[in-house]
């Protein structure tokens, strides 16, 4: 199991995070950004996951992750 962070970005600043999330997969990540872009009322927000290295793999518009929430991700 991996950990990663999920962040709420603001143009370039980070307005929320949550770290360490315990995710078996990458394909895990997308039930929790749907969860976490329906929660977020500003506009013009983006949705990063990091690996436990820092890198980037995940990068969304609140926007997008709303509009695709309730598809099926294969989790």
């Amino acid at each position: 199991m991996q950990l990663y962070q999920f962040e709420v970005l603001k143009g370039d600043e980070v307005i929320s995070a949550e770290r360490l999330v315990p995710l078996h997969s990458t394909k895990a990540a997308w039930p929790k950004i749907a969860k976490l872009a329906k929660s977020i009322n500003l506009p013009g927000c983006r949705i990063r996951v990091r690996e436990q290295s820092g890198e980037t793999i995940i990068l969304v518009g609140v926007a997008v992750a709303i509009r695709y929430a309730d598809f099926n991700f294969g989790t």
